[in-house]
């Protein structure tokens, strides 16, 4: 009956601490809080949106004036 405890909370430590270890980089990852600018930027790189509508939204987030020149 003690030997059956004794692997029992080996078992459980064990399976604690790999979970703990080999998950906590991904988790950490995984949990990164993600800003409006941070989403705009990315939404920008992958060309989801143009400069204009990147300059557009930027402003409106940070309340900054930019000057848009539109092609003629």
């Amino acid at each position: 009956m003690m030997f059956g405890l004794i692997i029992l909370v080996f078992v459980a430590y064990y399976l604690f601490n790999s979970s703990n270890a080999g998950g906590a980089c991904h988790m950490n990852h995984e949990s990164q809080v993600h800003t409006p600018m941070d989403i705009l930027n990315d939404r920008y790189a992958r060309g989801e949106i143009n400069s204009e509508d990147y300059l557009e939204r930027k402003q409106e987030l940070t309340g900054q004036k930019y000057t848009i020149m539109k092609k003629l």
